[in-house]
């Protein structure tokens, strides 16, 4: 009973139905689409912070790599020499200092080098900026004597300006003893200009730190690592990735050359910018939308008389003789079936007076089109050329023969106006067109006929089989290479059906080719084609005039190999 109202009013039927089918997919669509959307922002956005974070990582290696190739400097002779002799080396430090300069110019890391020292155990000094000096305070680093490869890595202002100073322990490999050590000093802002370079978002940070926090970098000033909060158990361990925690969102990667931790952070909101913006246009578009759904729906429920009131007109103009009149219907009522109905009844008339229109057109054009085509200009005057060589030449048998041969195929392509002829007339017009067809292409045209005597004394459409043959010879044997060949068979097929096969070793033609002609052939659609005579499309639309859709040509191709076509006509006696 509370479902009475729907009953009685049409309009609320439809607004209901709309609602139904509108608005509540497009609320759907909205929140999948805002999901899908979020999702691939928010990877787009992680893939791009590791892009950008893996950037800087890759920099600082390619700055440590380069330092790391000065460690060289101490396997040198030279500066083996000068470690292991306290008294005076000239030649040895020249040669050192040397080194340092064609190391700071060979590498693009090198700018950055502030200074090179090498030191032996009893604090002999050589500095790329002091020279040769001697330390009283010298000390080995601690933790070399266990480890000689470890690097040691400080940070030491000079002249209120950070640097970093890494030291590396030289081993002599004779005794593989510790001998002394090499310090290279590099400027910090080589490491934090590469952090400057980069950011994630307007507010966002990049951090280089490592797993014991004790070098830590932050932009271009060096910072204390409790001022900032690392969940520093998470990021070691793996070599790189990404988190969000407290509304802030992290990426990280592992330095191969340090150890070090390059770390960014930014707040998620910034990162997730894009989606939030996506997410507030979908939702005015689906609000937009659905209002005006609503509104175009109120507006033709008002309109529900229309669709009559045009049924009626239209209704009229077609009884007044006006096939043209269409209803457009809107909806599955009871007025758009009237008009479904209305629309496909005029279609069926339309279509029984326009296919007995286009029936007969194509009769006639069928007809005009063969009239025209008895006598192919440019095969006679090839032939007529080919017999005034002939005659030329003194040939004068051939010159007899080629032109009984061109009479016999004049004649019977003109058969006084007849459309009807006896398969032997069909078959002595082929025999006579491929006489002088072999005349003009003797070294390349090999010929086959098959045909069953039992099938000459029925009648056939004039000129059915010899615009096959033609085409098999112009546009297959004609362009391919060495000998073609061209077989005609003819059999009868069951007791009533005639079977013609006309095959070539030619060209052939591809699938994409191939289909579209059978799409003609199927439609039949005319396509003029001067090159081909007739064209295997005039031919299909003749048999299938004359004798019956059931009827008609099929084609097989093989690009390369050749083509089978197939004639299939009913028997038609005396």
């Amino acid at each position: 009973m509370q479902w009475n109202w729907l009953d009685k009013s049409l309009r609320t039927k439809m607004l209901v139905m709309f609602v139904l089918l509108t608005v509540f997919p497009l609320i759907l669509i909205g929140l999948i689409t805002y999901i899908k959307s979020s999702n691939i922002v928010s990877e787009r956005a992680y893939s791009l912070a590791q892009i950008k974070t893996s950037q800087i990582t890759r920099e600082i290696d390619v700055l440590f790599q380069d330092i790391h190739r000065f460690n060289e400097i101490g396997k040198q002779h030279s500066t083996v020499q000068f470690l292991l002799h306290q008294e005076e080396t000239y030649d040895e430090a020249k040669e050192i200092l040397s080194l340092f300069d064609f190391y700071q110019k060979s590498y693009l890391s090198g700018e950055d080098v502030f200074d090179i020292q090498i030191m032996n155990l009893e604090g002999k000094t050589i500095s790329n900026n002091k020279g040769v000096y001697q330390r009283n305070d010298m000390e080995i680093e601690e933790g070399f004597a266990e480890d000689p490869t470890q690097s040691k890595m400080e940070i030491i202002y000079r002249n209120g300006f950070p640097t970093l100073v890494i030291t590396n322990a030289i081993v002599w490999d004779i005794t593989d003893s510790v001998i002394g050590m090499l310090k290279i000093t590099i400027d910090v802002s080589a490491i934090t200009s590469v952090l400057d370079d980069v950011n994630l978002t307007e507010s966002s940070s990049f951090f280089i730190t490592s797993t014991e926090r004790d070098i830590f970098f932050q932009k271009t000033q060096r910072t204390s690592a409790d001022n900032v909060y690392f969940d520093l158990e998470r990021i070691s361990e793996k070599e790189q990735g990404y988190y969000t925690e407290n509304g802030t969102f992290y990426v990280y990667e592992t330095s191969k050359m340090t150890d070090w931790k390059v770390i960014g952070q930014a707040p998620i909101r910034e990162i997730m910018k894009d989606s939030n913006d996506i997410r507030t246009l979908i939702f005015l578009t689906v609000i937009s939308s659905i209002i005006f759904i609503i509104g175009l729906y109120m507006f033709i429920s008002n309109k529900l008389i229309l669709p009559i009131r045009i049924l009626k007109t239209k209704m009229t103009q077609a009884a007044d003789g006006n096939l043209k009149a269409k209803v457009n219907p809107v909806g599955e009522d009871e007025i758009a079936t009237l008009g479904h109905s209305f629309n496909q009844m005029i279609s069926k008339i339309k279509s029984l007076l326009d296919l007995s229109i286009e029936e007969q057109k194509k009769l006639k054009a069928a007809e005009f089109r063969t009239m025209q085509a008895q006598i192919n200009p440019h095969f006679l005057y090839n032939t007529l050329d080919t017999i005034v060589w002939l005659a030329e030449t003194e040939e004068h048998e051939s010159v007899i023969e080629l032109t009984k041969a061109l009479s016999q195929y004049s004649r019977i392509s003109l058969n006084k106006g007849k459309d009807w002829i006896t398969i032997a007339d069909e078959m002595s017009h082929i025999d006579s067109y491929l006489y002088i067809q072999k005349t003009r292409y003797e070294d390349i045209l090999d010929v086959a006929v098959d045909v069953d005597q039992e099938l000459y004394r029925y009648h056939i459409l004039k000129l059915l089989l010899q615009p096959i043959v033609e085409n098999a010879i112009y546009h297959g044997i004609k362009n391919k290479r060495g000998m073609g060949f061209l077989r005609i068979n003819g059999s009868l097929e069951g007791e009533d059906r005639i079977h013609f096969e006309v095959i070539d070793n030619g060209i052939g033609m591809g699938e994409a080719r191939l289909q579209k002609l059978r799409n003609h052939l199927i439609s039949g659609e005319v396509v003029p084609d001067s090159k081909n005579g007739f064209g295997l499309i005039n031919v299909q639309q003749r048999i299938q005039l004359y004798y019956g859709k059931e009827y008609g040509l099929k084609i097989n191709s093989w690009k390369g190999s050749g083509t089978r076509i197939t004639i299939t006509i009913p028997k038609r006696g005396e």
